[in-house]
């Protein structure tokens, strides 16, 4: 079944250039932090004697919160292309039945983005301080997000192109993990709104102690938000 679904998945995103490009988004972004990063991090150091390296770590940490929100669109965009084309109706009748569906729908965004978070930690050496077990639990909470996203297309979107506006207007939860670089304490505390914030400092912080704070506060925030959002798909699907 799974890899059935795989399978059409591929045909169908073959037919979407912007699609494609999305899925493509961690790639760009790996190639962005390895040679373009440290070349402007050389050209400002030999130009106007201005280290960016405290920097290095932070811009990557806001690319790994970027790439589960681009997987959860892609996928977003696929169920939203399956409920116009009638497929969850269809589906309904089957054993399989509409939750069975939409589990098989996250699970793929999901497990994505969790492989893509690992990769790209692991390859930028973006967390050296962090343990397998601490890296294996943030990643998991990071790769969530694309959940997030899948289901609130589901649950708002009725097309589309709805669904690209309101994907636009997800850009907002990435400003908090923003708004927690620039701002001085405490103001900071401001992008504490968007659920990427708690997930950002979990992974930034080398404090034990505030890690497990903020993964759980994140871990909390991520649930009720799922639970929400399932609730809503699920009502409107009904």
């Amino acid at each position: 079944m799974k890899l059935r679904t795989l399978t059409y998945d591929f045909k169908l995103l073959k037919g979407d250039p912007m699609l494609i490009l999305s899925m493509g988004v961690p790639l760009i972004l790996w190639a962005i932090m390895q040679y373009l990063i440290p070349w402007i991090m050389e050209l400002a150091m030999e130009q106007w004697d201005f280290d960016l390296s405290p920097y290095y770590t932070r811009a990557g940490t806001f690319f790994v919160m970027l790439i589960p929100m681009m997987m959860g669109m892609v996928y977003g965009f696929v169920l939203l292309d399956e409920r116009d084309g009638g497929i969850i109706t269809a589906i309904s009748v089957t054993p399989t039945g509409k939750k069975g569906y939409l589990l098989l729908r996250m699970g793929i965004p999901i497990t994505l983005s969790y492989a893509y978070v690992l990769l790209f930690v692991r390859l930028l050496h973006l967390s050296d301080f962090r343990s397998l077990i601490q890296l294996g639990l943030i990643a998991g909470v990071i790769a969530s997000q694309s959940l997030i996203l899948l289901l609130f297309l589901g649950a708002f979107a009725d097309n589309k192109v709805m669904g690209l506006a309101i994907s636009k207007g997800f850009g907002i939860l990435l400003l908090g993990p923003l708004l927690d670089y620039i701002l001085p304490s405490p103001f900071h505390w401001i992008g504490g709104y968007s659920p990427i914030f708690w997930a950002s400092r979990a992974f930034l912080t080398p404090d034990d102690f505030q890690f497990w704070l903020f993964t759980g506060i994140s871990i909390l925030f991520h649930t009720l938000l799922l639970w929400i959002l399932f609730r809503k798909f699920r009502a409107r699907s009904d």
